[in-house]
């Protein structure tokens, strides 16, 4: 419990003590005595069952609510307690007796006024000030307490009872919940199938009607387009029909013309032959008479070794014709003489060569012009065959390969846009078709060389249409072997795009490459006839087969490197260069075949070239590749441009009659 003794009655004990130092010992007065002597409850006029209510509970009568002293009452308290009696000690009520109470009043008095003016209050630390707040505080209601704490587990058991019953009724509520929205979404999605399903009716009713009018309408365009063919056939048949009535009138017309200029042409040289006879008689008498004159003799030169005196038309006089005859016959006498030594010195040259062969004399070689033979088969000058089936399915099954050479190019080159593995050729597969993957990779630029292919090769189908090539000897040897070469790039495009390698795009590659060659083998064994099938013919597929020779180097190359295969640990570069040197080697020798097949030299020039950027500039460098790639270029034009200048130089001095070097 706490100690209920304040400040102001232990300051009241220090003021009494100190009283009676100065003054001694007093005398009280019974009453005063016995007054004091009551307890302070009693002479506050208060009785046990009369206390304050603060009291009455346990606390303090001046504690407010929370148990807490209120400072103006204990200062009222004080200043009570200060003006009040003191109680008097035993030894001072005796000395008060002795001395009388007039002495003791006064001193009483005199205790009280210094009392009244002193200063209760003294001055007090912090933790003073809060010992007396906390001796100020009341003393709790400990029934009260252990009541609570009796009553705690209860109320904590109905506590947690009510927090299961809501939690139960907080699930239960959630539970609805979400029985009501799963309710609400069945609805709505029932209702969403429903309307689905209904939409899906309607469509399908719009789609039927809609089919219903299109067969409608379709049906009706056809029957109209029927009814249009039939009646345009009509007349494209009555205009045939005119057509060919005007075309037989005009035959029969021009063919009555044709039998009139022929009987008009007949007539007109009977006529001449009549006039030309009669001439002669004449001319021939003309001369022998002027022969007379001079000679005496009737020898002229025969009417077929002398030309007319006189033209058709000049109607000469028998003395002008004879005049003619006079001045005219030394001279045609002098010829006639000539031509007669001529063809008897011929005659007598014939009959020794026989016997000077025999008697094994050496005759007197011709000149080395009239000897001149070119270095190539000569064209055949003999008429083509009729054709037959199989040229027009040659022609077809060219113009089949075309177009698949020219949409295989396209697919494979990308212009149809991007898919999984890249958009353009040299960006497949990692850039394995770029210029930086092996030693004779090519730059990307070089793969504008397949639309000028294209284009060559549609001229050589054109031009295989034409009716002087249906059954040409040339076309059919090549027709099959350039058709299958088209179709082999066409499959090395699909397995380039695909990635379905493992070594077949170079099986492709040299396949594409022999079929080539062996078409140049058969332009050789079959001559152009003319500059049209030289140009045409052999120069689009010379076009080719150049291509072709250096990229199936260049797939071997791309192949070897993406297997990482090193022979026989030779370094790249060297095995490069030496690929080069017997590419240009065999293509040269192709290329200075016939008269010089430039196209040949102009196909491999544009790979060396594409080789030679990416070895100088690229990431995989070698400085070697590329002047071994540029003396190649440069080699192989130089040799087809001197056999093409050779040939023609050959060829003109030859007809102009000069000495020729032997090739």
């Amino acid at each position: 419990m706490v100690h209920e003794t304040s400040s102001s009655s232990a300051a009241l004990r220090r003021m009494r003590a100190a009283a009676e130092d100065s003054s001694g010992p007093a005398e009280t007065e019974p009453a005063t005595r016995s007054r004091l002597d009551e307890r302070p409850d009693e002479r506050a006029g208060d009785r046990p069952d009369e206390r304050p209510a603060g009291r009455q509970a346990g606390r303090p009568a001046g504690a407010d609510g929370n148990g807490h002293r209120d400072g103006g009452e204990d200062h009222d308290q004080a200043r009570a307690a200060a003006t009040r009696e003191v109680p008097a000690s035993p030894e001072e009520r005796t000395a008060a007796t002795r001395e009388g109470p007039a002495s003791f009043e006064e001193r009483t008095a005199t205790v009280q006024a210094r009392l009244r003016h002193a200063n209760l209050r003294e001055p007090v630390t912090p933790r003073e000030s809060l010992n007396d707040w906390l001796d100020g505080l009341g003393e709790p209601d400990w029934d009260k307490v252990s009541q609570v704490i009796y009553e705690s587990p209860a109320h904590a058991k109905a506590a947690y009872e009510q927090a299961k019953v809501r939690l139960a009724e907080e699930r239960e509520r959630r539970a609805e919940e979400r029985r009501q929205a799963e309710i609400a979404r069945r609805e709505a999605a029932e209702r969403a199938e429903e309307e689905r399903l209904e939409a899906e009716r309607l469509a399908e009713e719009e789609r039927l009607e809609a089919e219903r009018l299109a067969a409608e309408r379709a049906e009706a365009e056809r029957l109209a387009a029927y009814r249009r063919a039939q009646e345009e056939a009509r007349l494209e048949a009555q205009r045939r029909a005119e057509e060919e009535a005007r075309l037989e009138a005009e035959r029969r017309l021009e063919a009555q013309r044709a039998e009139e200029e022929a009987l008009r042409l007949e007539m007109e040289r009977q006529e001449y032959e009549e006039w030309l006879q009669r001439q002669r008689e004449r001319e021939t008498w003309a001369l022998q008479v002027a022969a007379r004159e001079t000679d005496g003799t009737d020898w002229v030169p025969p009417a077929e070794r002398r030309p007319l005196l006189e033209e058709r038309g000049e109607d000469l006089t028998d003395a002008q014709l004879l005049d003619r005859a006079r001045a005219s016959l030394p001279e045609w006498r002098h010829r006639d003489r000539i031509v007669e030594k001529a063809q008897a010195i011929e005659a007598a040259t014939l009959r020794a060569r026989p016997a000077a062969a025999e008697s094994g004399e050496d005759l007197e070689p011709e000149p080395e012009a009239l000897r001149y033979i070119p270095p190539y088969n000569l064209p055949s000058r003999e008429p083509d065959p009729a054709p037959v089936f199989t040229d027009l399915l040659r022609r077809v099954t060219v113009t089949i390969a075309w177009l698949l050479f020219v949409a295989g190019g396209v697919y494979g080159l990308g212009f149809l846009g991007e898919d999984a593995t890249g958009p353009w050729l040299h960006e497949l597969h990692g850039g394995r078709f770029a210029g930086g993957y092996s030693m004779l990779s090519m730059a990307s630029w070089a793969q504008l060389a397949w639309p000028v292919l294209w284009l060559a090769m549609g001229v050589y189908t054109v031009h295989q249409w034409r009716p002087s090539q249906a059954s040409a000897a040339r076309q059919r040897a090549t027709g099959w072997r350039v058709s299958a070469a088209m179709v082999a790039a066409v499959g090395w495009f699909v397995i380039a795009r695909t990635g379905f390698m493992l070594g077949a795009e170079l099986v492709v590659w040299l396949a594409l490459t022999y079929l080539l060659v062996d078409s140049i083998h058969q332009l050789n064994l079959y001559t152009a006839r003319n500059r049209t099938e030289r140009a045409v013919t052999d120069g689009m597929i010379g076009l080719f087969t150049g291509w072709a020779v250096i990229y199936a180097a260049t797939n071997a190359s791309i192949w070897l490197q993406s297997l990482g295969i090193n022979l026989l640990w030779i370094p790249g570069a060297v095995w490069a260069v030496l690929t080069i040197v017997v590419v240009v080697w065999g293509t040269a020798m192709m290329a200075m075949t016939e008269r010089g097949r430039i196209t040949i030299a102009l196909g491999l020039s544009w790979g060396l070239a594409a080789i030679l950027g990416p070895r100088l500039v690229g990431s995989m460098h070698s400085v070697w590749v590329a002047i071994v790639a540029a003396m190649g270029l440069f080699v192989v034009l130089l040799a087809t441009e001197n056999r093409r200048y050779r040939i023609n130089h050959a060829e003109h001095r030859a007809a102009l009659g000069h000495v020729v070097d032997d090739f």
